[in-house]
């Protein structure tokens, strides 16, 4: 049995609709800082209408997304302020004071924390 093998012409319009394909995956999907922007927002918004676990999970994800240390920073101690277990409060307090450690309100969340634990 013979067998074939696509002509040059198949294999070079197979890659570039390939190539075409991810090069617009690419050009569309927003670039990270923006990806935790916007969970970041649904988180607030979460918190806001009072579904604290939601809005955890939003934060813990908008924190984990690569970006500058201020806002990642700002993102784990808004993950300590809905927590309701000390523990978790204490932990993601000490996580944003790594990234920030002048961030004055993880620095009061560790604090309250602390005295309620």
């Amino acid at each position: 049995m013979k067998k074939f093998l696509p002509s040059s012409g198949f294999v070079m319009l197979f890659s570039t609709i390939i190539f075409v394909l991810f090069f617009t995956r690419w050009v569309f999907q927003p670039p990270s800082y923006e990806k935790a922007m916007l969970l970041e927002q649904k988180a607030h918004h979460l918190t806001k209408n009072g579904k604290l676990k939601k809005a955890k999970n939003y934060f813990l994800a908008a924190a984990k997304l690569k970006d500058d240390n201020i806002s990642t920073s700002r993102r784990y101690r808004c993950v300590a302020s809905v927590s309701s277990d000390a523990t978790q409060k204490i932990k993601y307090a000490k996580l944003a004071l790594k990234y920030n450690p002048d961030n004055q309100n993880a620095k009061n969340e560790l604090k309250f924390a602390r005295a309620n634990k």
